[in-house]
């Protein structure tokens, strides 16, 4: 189900953080933000039934940020395209740094799914996709990364 979703999920990222900082694309053993779906390890996080999120930890190593990794639910309830893209696009801009959820982030809030797949942040907000950042949690990204 989440097969290709990350290949798709770094463009749309990088274009909707309006170059305020953008991801790669590399092989294994090499990233510095790892995409896993959870259930492999014990020690992974566990989602219910009906989970629509994913879950973010950030490895510190004593010298600020080394590596984050993001988990994914390994079931989901409404697995349109739009929302495991919804999923992962929130949980990255987590890993960028944009740690607490935000009511005018748009991806940085508990969103509204409709039965279509169709995602929006209030229920008269405009529908994603397109996924877009709130100018403010551009201008919170530019200040981690500039």
């Amino acid at each position: 189900m989440w097969s290709g979703i990350v290949t798709q999920a770094v463009p749309i990222f990088n274009r909707t953080a309006q170059k305020a900082m953008e991801y790669d694309l590399v092989s294994e053993g090499k990233a510095e933000v790892v995409v896993k779906v959870a259930g492999a390890n014990k020690s992974d996080p566990k989602f219910g039934d009906s989970s629509v999120h994913g879950k973010t930890f950030y490895g510190d190593g004593g010298q600020g940020l080394v590596e984050v990794e993001i988990f994914v639910p390994a079931q989901i309830t409404q697995n349109q395209t739009n929302v495991l893209m919804q999923i992962l696009l929130h949980e990255m801009a987590h890993a960028s740094g944009l740690v607490e959820h935000s009511s005018d982030g748009i991806l940085m809030t508990v969103p509204n799914i409709w039965p279509d797949g169709s995602i929006s942040s209030t229920k008269t907000s405009k529908k994603m996709p397109p996924f877009f950042l709130s100018n403010s949690s551009i201008m919170r990204l530019k200040k981690i990364w500039k």
